[in-house]
């Protein structure tokens, strides 16, 4: 009797560990049937809700700012103020996206969109993710350059304008993609951190050079830019929603040759954070793994179109 109840508790811890393992790829078959009717995504932009799907955004802008929110009402007020000093002088777009927010961070984004048509929010009832929110943000941009940032305005937006230089260099036919870099602070960061957070960080990076062959030495800063064209590709092939995305953002710029190139930016790690570390290292490093498999596999493939 033992026996049989022990069997029976590896069995179900079984399932239950292939079923974590596939979570990645069974959200992508649900976002594939559910988000082209999804009528919960909306667009606000000038007091007006419009529905995520059928919106054309007619903005005159060069440059979009997409900014994923998951509960940031204290933090977002400061970033937006900064953002709106900082690029007074360029033809710009916002557009906010609240990843389900159980706070008041939609709140507080209306508050800044009053009167302004170039401010959008993209809101929803389920959380999709960084990755998920970034991608609807990007494929709703106007701009012909895109600026991916955080909410918590960990990277300085000074960097902006080196990472502006190095897209202009780079570019090709359309396309290019700079990121930006905190490898520079590695050092002084790794004396600072518990040593658990430092394992953790060289697996992921092994994962991601070896198995995933991203060669960059800072996939996850938040502080990336873009061209049209190039998020255009990108983010309708995008499989992962959540925190590895970004590795799975490049493999996708590696099939279709888009120039990449890293800039070191100053970057500060922000008190707020609603990130717990050691179960998103976890995650992400599953997600490695299977974005890996999925692709070799040919169950995922570079031409999927996500049909936003």
């Amino acid at each position: 009797m033992l026996l049989e109840i022990f069997l029976l508790l590896i069995f179900l811890g079984l399932l239950m560990g292939i079923n974590w393992l596939f979570t990645p790829y069974t959200n992508w078959k649900n976002q594939q049937k559910t988000v082209k009717k999804d009528d919960s995504i909306v667009i606000i932009c000038d007091g007006k809700e419009y529905k995520y799907s059928s919106y054309k955004n007619t903005s005159e802008v060069q440059l979009s700012i997409i900014i994923p929110s998951y509960n940031e009402e204290n933090r977002l007020g400061r970033t937006l103020e900064a953002t709106f000093k900082h690029f007074n002088n360029y033809k710009y777009e916002i557009i906010i996206i609240n990843d389900a927010s159980k706070d008041k961070t939609l709140e507080v984004a209306k508050k800044y969109s009053m009167n302004n048509k170039n401010f959008k929010i993209i809101t929803y009832n389920r959380n999709r993710g960084k990755g998920g929110a970034v991608r609807l943000g990007m494929l709703a941009a106007a701009g012909e350059i895109q600026l991916m940032m955080d909410a918590d305005l960990a990277t300085d937006l000074n960097e902006y304008e080196k990472l502006s230089k190095e897209l202009i260099k780079i570019t090709q036919n359309g396309l290019g993609l700079v990121a930006g870099s905190r490898n520079h602070l590695v050092k002084d960061v790794v004396v600072q951190r518990k040593w658990y957070r430092n394992f953790l960080m060289h697996c992921s990076n092994f994962i991601i050079n070896t198995i995933c062959g991203v060669r960059l030495k800072d996939t996850q800063c938040g502080f990336k830019l873009f061209t049209k064209n190039t998020s255009a590709i990108l983010f309708r092939v995008l499989h992962l929603e959540r925190w590895a995305f970004d590795v799975e953002l490049f493999m996708i710029a590696q099939k279709y040759k888009v120039p990449v190139s890293e800039v070191p930016v100053k970057w500060e790690d922000v008190e707020g954070s609603h990130l717990n570390v050691v179960e998103a290292s976890i995650q992400m490093a599953r997600d490695f793994l299977l974005v890996r498999i999925l692709y070799l596999l040919n169950i995922w493939n570079f031409k999927d179109d996500i049909g936003l």
